[in-house]
């Protein structure tokens, strides 16, 4: 169903254009109209329409006008205009501006009208088919060139009789030639996620079609994969050389720019000649490409590889550095506290370009310490994945930028969900503590074993302990051996040198000392006294 735009200034003319035919029964359909060009053009620009019917003599922007602003960025639509007799001048004026052919208003009515969209609608056919016999063949061979890439990706480069044929089915040169491989990410914020998919695959297409042009002018041949926002070429021609390069990918830059006001980022390595050296050097162009890991935001990027290095430091000595710290900035429930620390450890990698293998190791240990330390908080908040989701995400994310922005969100969730955990269940969770406490306290067990057994932060069980007992946990763990001791040291036998180890201490000197310091009497002194009292 082609789609159709009327423009009159005379509504009784607009009337009766729209009811003089079935237009549905024809294959079209009136989808907007308009009373002048440039209330028309507006139309035009959300509609789309296959065929503008427009009269010449307007009031505001008239025919004129209209046909040339189409014509400018449309050559395909067919454009009608509408005449008088004694207009016969702006015909040919619009004729030469694009139109596609005129009619006379008194045969509106007519079979005129009729004639006249059954041969546009021929017309409309032939490009459509045309148009997608064109596509179907570019498609395919894109198709083709990426299934090549994937190949020579898969097979190391191997280049046996098999591949060399099918390049040469391409007319991808292998041998006499240059190459030079090219990685190119579409750069977006977090602000532009609200387009949809449909649009972000338009647009990624159109940007991959400038390259595809930009090549052909200058008699590159190429091969490519894709991967959502990201483009990598492997260029070929005899007259590549790198300053050449470096023009066309600006020129691809600024053309991006301004037709979809996005920014690119491009890694290219230096040109080379032997097409048996590719693996080592898409090796090299596939770690330094990296990069652009940290390249987000406004301002495009541009590089060589031979300008890019990345370090590798220690990344187990960074994550004993920052484990411990965030592990008690989330127990001190400071969302603002973690969100520091975050971007404090990104600004670090930013800084000395860290490989993001690295950066993502890191990252993925530190979640697993924060749900090794925060399980009990986790494991029935529906707001919070579980852990194979957040490495999974820490996998696949192509810019720090929105790992940052994961990082923050999964840290402030905790937070709130501890918040909301220690307001409902705060006696649930003294109660296990006492429980467990009751359970082991003759055991060598510390404030640590307690709060490891519960998946808290020893940090948090303490404070939560304290609000509730009045008093520390190391001190009523000591409380309760020395009750335990005095009732034992009440019996026939008891002695204190077989008593200690029973109620948890590994020594007997500091059993005594404790025993003083809680009782306000050495073991003796409480045992005499006993016996007196009975």
């Amino acid at each position: 169903m082609y789609k159709v735009l009327i423009v009159d200034d005379e509504l009784l003319v607009r009337v009766g254009l729209k009811t003089t035919i079935d237009w549905t029964a024809n294959g079209f359909k009136v989808v907007a109209e308009a009373s002048n060009g440039e209330e028309a053009y507006e139309q035009y620009k959300k509609y789309m329409p296959d065929v503008i019917i427009t009269d010449i003599k307007m009031p505001k922007k008239d025919g004129l006008w209209l046909v040339e602003e189409i014509r400018k960025e449309n050559r395909n639509a067919k454009i009608l205009c509408l005449t008088c007799y004694d207009e016969f001048s702006y015909v040919r004026k619009a004729l030469q501006l694009g139109a596609n052919d005129y009619l006379l208003k008194f045969e509106i009515e007519d079979d005129e009208l009729m004639a006249h969209m059954r041969s546009i609608k021929k017309s409309l056919d032939a490009d459509n088919k045309s148009k997608n016999l064109n596509e179907n063949l570019i498609m395919n061979r894109n198709d083709i060139k990426k299934a090549i890439f994937a190949d020579m990706i898969k097979f190391r480069f191997n280049i046996d009789a098999n591949l060399s044929d099918r390049c040469a089915g391409i007319e991808f040169p292998l041998f006499n030639t240059k190459f030079a491989f090219a990685s190119v990410s579409i750069n977006d914020s977090l602000d532009d996620m609200h387009m949809e998919t449909t649009q972000f695959k338009q647009r990624n297409q159109a940007i991959r079609n400038i390259f595809l042009n930009l090549f052909a002018e200058r008699s590159i041949e190429c091969l490519y994969s894709h991967l959502t926002k990201k483009y990598t070429f492997i260029l070929s021609s005899p007259s590549l050389n790198k300053i050449e390069l470096k023009k066309m990918f600006e020129t691809a830059i600024n053309s991006v720019k301004q037709y979809f006001d996005c920014s690119l980022n491009i890694v290219y390595t230096d040109i080379f000649e032997n097409i048996f050296d590719s693996q080592s050097i898409y090796e090299l162009f596939d770690y330094k490409a990296q990069i652009l890991f940290y390249k987000d935001g406004a301002s495009y990027y541009l590089s060589s590889i031979s300008n890019i290095h990345l370090s590798e430091p220690k990344i187990l000595q960074l994550v004993k550095e920052y484990d411990k710290q965030l592990i008690e900035v989330i127990g001190q429930e400071s969302s603002e506290g973690a969100k520091l620390l975050i971007n404090r450890a990104n600004s670090y990698f930013v800084q000395y370009k860290v490989n993001p293998k690295l950066v993502k190791i890191f990252w993925s240990k530190l979640i697993s310490n924060i749900f090794s330390s925060y399980g009990l908080f986790i494991e029935n908040n529906k707001e919070i994945h579980n852990l194979e989701y957040y490495h999974q995400q820490l996998e696949i994310y192509e810019n720090i930028k929105g790992m940052t922005y994961l990082l923050t969100e999964f840290t402030s969730t905790i937070i709130n969900s501890i918040k909301q955990m220690k307001y409902i269940n705060s006696k649930l969770l003294i109660n296990r503590a006492l429980n467990y406490i009751n359970n082991h306290y003759h055991e060598k067990i510390s404030l640590e074993d307690v709060a490891q057994n519960l998946h808290l932060s020893k940090h948090y069980l303490c404070n939560v302990f304290k609000k509730a007992t009045g008093e520390n946990m190391s001190l009523y763990i000591n409380n309760l051996r020395i009750e335990k001791a005095k009732r034992l040291l009440l019996e026939s036998d008891g002695r204190a040198k077989e008593i200690f180890e029973e109620v948890g201490y590994s020594n007997q000197q500091y059993f005594s000392r404790v025993f003083k310091k809680i009782t306000g009497m050495t073991i003796m002194e409480y045992k005499e006294q006993k016996l007196l009292n009975k």
